[in-house]
């Protein structure tokens, strides 16, 4: 009992240490914004797609 509660403890800090340091990676350079170049593809399922856009009246 007492090896698998170390293992999740690591396997849980490894996840939040890899969390952690890809938030603080900055967006490279000529990344673009792809809700606003998206011109739909077959996903639809995709959150860029162009079906979950809200249009204004």
């Amino acid at each position: 009992m007492i090896y698998a509660i170390i293992l999740f403890v690591f396997l849980a800090s490894i996840v939040a240490i890899g969390y952690y340091l890809n938030q603080r990676t900055p967006k490279p350079e000529g990344c673009k914004d792809l809700k606003e170049n998206c011109e739909g593809c077959k996903i639809a399922s995709c959150i860029h797609h162009p079906s979950y856009r809200k249009e204004e009246l």
